[in-house]
């Protein structure tokens, strides 16, 4: 689905100690309905720029596309020491296509330009005007920059037979102030937000949307020639624009397409069966190729020629299987959806900010199935882990439904490990194999597949994550794609000076493979919550075989802890000559908050205590 664009885009970069401000930031959007419905906003800012050489902080890009016109750019460039102003020429806006990674075809372009003559201690200020040509695209308003902001203003000047929704998201909300007042037949709403700290990235963080105080602004409904036209006032009216736009595709003959279809099921006796195959030859066969292009950015393409061209967006794989599946007398629908950037729901925000998504929703059995072949290893059991936890929009003919995709259980997402093992003087010898399943499979082929150079270097990986010191050779490998079976290798495993030699006595530590050793989180520094891509099990069984004359003299005590983050538990038992160690860890939220930050913390203590635990073996 197309993106949206902020209107103005600057680089985040660490600063220098002596920091750059945004001394304003204001945008006036003009909502006037006379004939028909005629909205304009008028964007201005100015920054103080404290090192010249930082050029990123006074190069600006605006981007734009089929559905608003961007004019009247105007600069300039205060130099403070000697209160002389420079100019922005028109010449010097350059303008371009945007080229965005995975997009095949895009309408974006970007006009950007360097506000001139910048020296330490400058003052910028650039502006311009943006024509909304449709108004379902109304933008986003954000408070908060990478530069720390003195004032940001978002002003609206709507006339009163025009209804706006709006709400705020993010942090910092305390430091927004709402007025609304009615001068005549035009109602004004103002937010004003002062001494907004500057905003940072985090590595693992959400999207900047889920912290960054924002506010999205929409239009209701709105009076024309005398009658109520309701444009955007509930899910009801966004998924009834959607229609109109899906309900006329698919007129091209699909013959082909049919018989392709009635040929990939034609030995499956169930319709779990058929559903699999259909999904699984969508998966294998289409290439994903990203179409932002009017309003191509929002119309599937004939399924008829996706079929024959074998590459589409999420739009057109949702469609191509929301036909085959049709073909094969099953029940789905196409389903738009917001990806887990998103933070929103349809009752908060029901516009096309919501969802930025396309897959298809299929039921069998009265099971829901939210299908997405844009992630060409996905199991057909799984939704796609973008997309865990977001609201589905089903459409079906003109009536539609919500339903909240599930977040999947840790124990469907695991990656175990056998170890046989012996000691053999200082060392620990023996054979490893892995196993992966779920969102852990998927990221595995995922990886594959983009580096087939560094097959078995991906693969050891998953052992040496966290001990590189383990040595590994690959004996075999079973990637075991568009199956419901689990990705497996084998290696022998070798790892030296694994054991300590004390007057006779042999110390061991049994634990070799430390699962979220090093995620201790920095509570002092951390501002935002820490998000993983899926919750995950761990599981790891370990066989030492005791050497010759030996006997196991210490043991350490099993060890289990439980909490709403997370889970461990470790089991130690000596069964005849051989030492058994069973160890899981279990992850069981997609986003620590920082309120469970101290309680992530003391999980990790008890369990990377519990990685230190040693065996004593003595003749």
């Amino acid at each position: 689905m197309r993106k949206y664009l902020l209107l103005v885009l600057i680089g985040t970069s660490l600063y220098a100690q002596e920091k750059s401000q945004v001394i304003y930031k204001n945008e006036i959007v003009t909502i006037s309905n006379k004939n028909s419905l005629e909205i304009e906003s008028y964007f201005t800012e100015s920054r103080l720029i404290t090192k010249s050489k930082n050029q990123y902080e006074y190069v600006i890009s605006v981007p734009y596309n089929s559905f608003n016109e961007i004019s009247e750019i105007k600069g300039s460039t205060l130099i403070q020491k000697s209160n002389k102003k420079h100019t922005l020429y028109s010449s010097s806006i350059r303008e371009f296509d945007a080229e965005e990674e995975n997009i095949f075809k895009s309408d974006t372009k970007i006009k950007q330009f360097l506000l001139p003559f910048v020296e330490d201690n400058s003052v910028i200020e650039y502006s311009f005007k943006n024509k909304i040509k449709q108004p379902r695209f109304l933008s986003v308003f954000r408070f908060q920059n990478p530069l720390k902001t003195q004032s940001s203003k978002l002003t609206i000047h709507c006339d009163s037979n025009v209804e706006l929704g709006f709400k705020v998201f993010g942090e910092h909300q305390d430091k927004i102030v709402f007025t609304k007042s009615t001068n005549g037949n035009i109602d004004t709403y103002t937010w004003l937000a002062k001494e907004v700290p500057e905003f940072e990235l985090e590595e693992d963080m959400p999207n900047a949307l889920y912290v960054q105080p924002h506010i999205i602004y929409y239009i209701k409904k709105y009076n024309n020639k005398g009658q109520t036209e309701e444009l955007l006032e509930n899910a009801s009216n966004l998924y009834s624009w959607y229609y109109t736009l899906v309900k006329n595709i698919n007129k091209k003959d699909q013959t082909a397409l049919k018989n392709a279809t009635l040929n990939i099921i034609k030995d499956k006796a169930s319709d779990l069966e058929k559903a699999q195959a259909i999904y699984y030859w969508v998966q294998q066969n289409l290439h994903y190729v990203a179409f932002e292009d009017g309003m191509g950015g929002f119309i599937p393409r004939e399924a008829a020629d996706v079929h024959s061209k074998l590459y589409g967006d999420c739009k057109d794989m949702a469609n191509l299987l929301n036909e085959m599946f049709r073909y094969a007398n099953l029940k789905s629908n196409l389903t738009w959806i917001g990806t887990r950037l998103k933070p929103y729901t349809y009752e908060e925000v029901p516009t096309p900010q919501v969802d930025n998504h396309m897959i298809t929703h299929l039921e069998i059995d009265g099971k829901s199935y939210f299908l997405d072949a844009t992630d060409k290893f996905c199991s057909f059991f799984l939704p796609t882990s973008h997309i865990q936890g977001k609201e589905a929009l089903i459409g079906n003919d003109e009536k539609f439904n919500i339903k909240k995709v599930p977040v999947v259980e840790s124990s469907e997402n695991s990656t175990s490990m056998t170890f046989d093992l012996k000691i053999e003087d200082k060392s620990v010898k023996g054979l490893a194999t892995v196993y992966t399943n779920g969102y852990s499979k998927s990221e595995l082929l995922n990886i594959l597949s983009n580096f087939p150079q560094k097959q078995k270097e991906i693969w050891k990986s998953i052992i040496n994550a966290t001990n590189s010191k383990i040595n590994l050779e690959p004996i075999e490998f079973a990637t075991n794609e568009y199956k419901n079976t689990p990705s497996k290798a084998t290696f022998n495993l070798q790892l030296e000076d694994a054991v300590k030699d004390i007057n006779g006595k042999l110390l061991v530590k049994p634990i070799i493979v430390f699962p979220l050793k090093d995620t201790q989180i920095d509570i002092e520094k951390r501002k935002y919550p820490v998000e993983s891509e899926y919750n995950q099990l761990y599981k790891l069984e370990y066989q030492y075989e005791i050497p010759t004359d030996y006997k196991v003299e210490f043991l350490p005590e099993n060890s289990k802890n439980e909490s709403d983050v997370a889970s461990f538990e470790i089991q130690y038992k000596v069964q005849n000559n051989l030492l058994l160690v069973s160890q899981k860890v279990t992850t069981k939220k997609l986003l620590i908050e920082k309120s469970d930050f101290e309680k992530w913390n003391a999980f990790l203590k008890l369990l990377n205590k519990q990685y230190n635990q040693s065996i004593i073996l003595t003749k």
